[in-house]
């Protein structure tokens, strides 16, 4: 429960984040969209490079047994970087268990944000007005 809580609470503060820095760029929806399509992804690496960074120690058993008072077992000693996880043994893992579906979160929500851009964009570009209503009412 906890861990859902903390994955809704990152991506909550990211898409915030990332929507005010957008507000105050400069151009019209599909340049605001791709930008948040970047803030995103930015958004993505950062939790991504947060969790690698708990994967790294010179010793895992003294890192496992002194740190964090589990046992090592080298069955479950193995890597992985898609998703990132090193484990202690079958129950403790070094990466937080929030990062891997927070990373989803900020790569879905970038798809979806460079998606709408380029529909935006095709749309702007089909009508004739590039974007903007024509005023059709008569004067």
């Amino acid at each position: 429960m906890l861990t859902f809580f903390v994955v809704c609470l990152w991506t909550v503060l990211g898409a915030l984040l990332v929507g005010a820095v957008v507000r105050l760029l400069p151009g019209g929806p599909p340049a605001r969209r791709a930008a948040a399509a970047a803030g995103f992804l930015l958004c993505a690496l950062a939790l991504y490079l947060w969790g690698a960074s708990h994967m790294f120690a010179t010793d895992i058993e003294e890192t496992c047994t002194l740190q964090h008072h589990q046992p090592l077992e080298p069955a479950y000693g193995q890597t992985s970087l898609v998703p990132l996880h090193r484990r202690c043994n079958a129950h403790f893992d070094l990466v937080p268990p929030y990062v891997n579906p927070g990373v989803v979160a900020y790569l879905v929500a970038c798809a979806c944000c460079l998606g709408t851009a380029v529909r935006a964009r095709l749309v702007e570009h089909r009508s004739p007005a590039g974007g903007r209503e024509r005023n059709t009412e008569a004067q």
